[in-house]
C-alpha cells in the first residue's frame, strides 16, 4: 500500500535586502536539514530543489502605514531600523499568502544545524519564541504570534499618548540624558511583547531559545560570554563535531550541542569559514 500521507515541514524563512556572501552561508547552511524560504529584493543563484525565493515587494502590505506613523527614537540609521520593524509586517503578509500556521526565522547571520520540524516539539506551547527576551534571531514564529505583534506595533505608534508608547519614548529619554547610544528598536517592543499579555503576548506564549533541553540550546550572541560558555578570544570557544558545534559548559561541566551559532557585527567576517569546516 502506498503512503500518500505529506508531512508538513517548517520553513525556515530569512528577510533581508541585498545579497552578500555570508546570506548565501546561512541559507544553504539551513537547507541541510530544512526547507528554507528567502523573502528579499535579489535572487540568489540558489537552484536547490527545497529553497524559495520570494520578492519582498509583494509582502509590503502596511509598510507604508508603519512608517507614516514611525517615531525614531535610536541614534542608529533611520532606515536601517524601520525595516527591522517593517519585517514583521512582510513576515505576517508571506504567512498569510502562504498559508503557513508556523514557521523558523532566522537573521541572514545565523547558522542553523537542526531540523526545525523536529524541534518544535519542544516549543509548541507558545507563539513565538525569542532569544534573551528580546531578539528574533532564531526563533519559532507562528501566524497568530505575528499577527498580534504587528497590531502591537501599529497601536503603540498610532497613539503617541499611550502608556505603550511613552514606556518605550522614556527608555530613549534616559539613555539620551546618559549619553549612550541606542534608543528603541524592534527588540525594545519584542521584550514589551514578552511581558505584555494585554498586548497579545505574555510569558506563557513568548518562549526563550536559549534554554538548554536535553542539553542543546540556540546561540543569542558569539561575541557575548553567557550562561557559563567557554570563551576565548571574544567569542564562544565551539569545537565542531561532524559539522555540529558544541561549547562547552562550564557551570553544568560538560558540552551542549548548539543548534545556532549568531555572527552578530564584525564576526560575520568569520561565517564563511565556519561554514567550510562544516563541509
Amino acid at each position: 500500500m502506498v503512503n500518500n500521507l505529506i508531512v508538513f515541514m517548517i520553513p525556515v524563512i530569512l528577510i533581508h535586502k541585498g545579497y552578500q556572501d555570508y546570506l548565501g552561508c546561512a541559507i544553504n547552511q539551513a537547507l541541510k536539514n530544512n526547507p528554507v524560504h528567502l523573502i528579499g529584493d535579489t535572487s540568489p543563484s540558489i537552484t536547490h530543489q527545497n529553497f524559495r525565493f520570494a520578492n519582498l515587494n509583494d509582502y509590503c502590505l502596511e509598510c507604508g502605514e508603519f512608517r507614516s506613523i514611525y517615531e525614531h527614537l535610536n541614534t542608529t540609521p533611520f532606515e536601517y531600523e524601520i525595516f527591522c520593524y517593517q519585517r514583521w509586517f512582510v513576515l505576517k503578509n508571506y504567512m498569510l499568502s502562504n498559508n503557513l500556521d508556523k514557521i523558523f526565522y532566522i537573521d541572514s547571520d545565523v547558522l542553523l544545524f537542526a531540523n526545525m520540524t523536529t524541534e518544535w516539539e519542544k516549543f509548541n506551547q507558545y507563539e513565538m519564541t525569542l532569544l534573551h527576551r528580546t531578539a528574533a534571531i532564531s526563533s519559532f514564529v507562528t501566524l497568530k504570534g505575528v499577527t498580534d505583534f504587528c497590531n502591537f506595533l501599529m497601536s503603540t505608534y498610532k497613539d503617541k499618548s499611550s502608556y505603550n508608547y511613552k514606556k518605550i519614548a522614556s527608555h530613549y529619554k534616559v539613555r539620551k540624558e546618559c549619553d549612550l547610544a541606542g534608543g528603541v528598536c524592534d527588540m525594545t517592543l519584542l521584550e514589551f511583547f514578552h511581558y505584555c499579555s494585554e498586548c497579545g503576548g505574555g510569558p506563557g506564549k513568548v518562549g526563550e531559545m536559549m534554554q538548554i533541553i536535553n542539553d542543546s540550546t540556540y546561540d543569542h550572541n558569539i561575541n557575548v560570554p553567557d550562561q557559563g560558555f567557554a570563551f576565548i578570544n571574544g567569542r564562544k570557544d565551539f569545537k565542531l563535531k561532524e559539522g555540529i558545534p558544541y561549547v562547552y559548559n562550564e557551570r553544568l561541566g560538560k558540552e551542549i550541542k548548539f543548534n545556532s551559532l549568531h555572527f552578530q557585527g564584525g564576526a560575520k567576517s568569520g561565517i564563511r569559514n565556519t561554514y567550510d569546516r562544516c563541509n
